[in-house]
């Protein structure tokens, strides 16, 4: 086992570098995640965010995602988890932001809401939006910016509005971890590139010794990455440790 690899690893004197979950779902303890309010609704081609302490973007990624029981999943969360792992290193929980219309400029969002709300004035304002967000997201982001459900557009306020539509573009919560590194789909961190050859996979401290795959400190952004990662040191590392039992001394490459 991977576990295993590490035990072994360590006993020939390499460094095995801190492991931690990429690719893994992120938690929140916010409210809305505790009574499940949006528990199961998925955001389409939305901009998920990890905030630095400057509330600046670590990383953004620009794909779908769904709310949880327990926080957030899906591409962008799971493409953003390793970042929120890092960060919570430096503060107790991190900030992240959710752009619901990544491609659209704040202002020209503002024109075009306003502009629809105008065209029907006597009608509820969710029901003039219907449509411009999933229901239950659009209902929730209302609450958040203090419009009633029934009001209209004669009724609303333009501070109102205009905070609505701030919290569309950049809604914020806090991210308090991460699922457990066992539900992770890979592992970070491993036995250090700096001890083995890249060329062959072969250790740098002792003959006879190679590695590939995951037991490696290397990890990309989707699991594709991973098992092509994993193929092309496995593939390296087979050739390379079965030329050294036939021949019994390290091989280099071209050999």
């Amino acid at each position: 086992s991977t576990g295993d690899g590490y035990v072994w690893a360590k006993k020939a004197g390499h460094t095995v570098t801190e492991l931690f979950p990429t690719e893994v779902p992120i938690t929140s303890n916010e409210p809305f995640i505790r009574t499940k309010q949006l528990q199961g609704l998925s955001l389409r081609d939305a901009a998920l965010s990890v905030l630095n302490q400057k509330d600046r973007p670590i990383i953004t990624h620009k794909m779908d995602f769904i709310f949880t029981h327990f926080g957030v999943s899906g591409p962008a969360a799971l493409r953003c988890s390793q970042f929120v792992v890092k960060q919570l290193k430096k503060e107790k929980t991190v900030t992240l932001s959710i752009d619901a219309f990544p491609t659209e400029n704040e202002e020209n969002l503002f024109q075009h809401i306003l502009l629809k709300l105008k065209g029907e004035p006597k009608k509820a304002v969710k029901n003039v939006l219907k449509g411009l967000l999933p229901e239950r997201y659009l209902l929730f982001l209302l609450e958040e910016s203090e419009i009633d459900h029934s009001m209209t557009y004669s009724q609303l306020s333009k501070d109102k509005l205009r905070q609505f539509v701030r919290l569309v573009k950049d809604f914020r919560f806090e991210a308090n971890g991460t699922l457990p590194i066992e539900k992770a789909f890979v592992t970070g961190g491993g036995v250090s590139i700096k001890e083995i050859d890249p060329k062959t996979m072969a250790s740098k401290l002792k003959n006879g010794l190679y590695f590939c795959g995951e037991i490696l400190d290397i990890h990309g952004y989707t699991g594709g990455y991973n098992i092509t990662a994993a193929l092309v040191t496995g593939r390296l590392a087979g050739l390379y440790a079965s030329r050294y039992v036939e021949k019994g001394e390290p091989i280099s490459q071209g050999s």
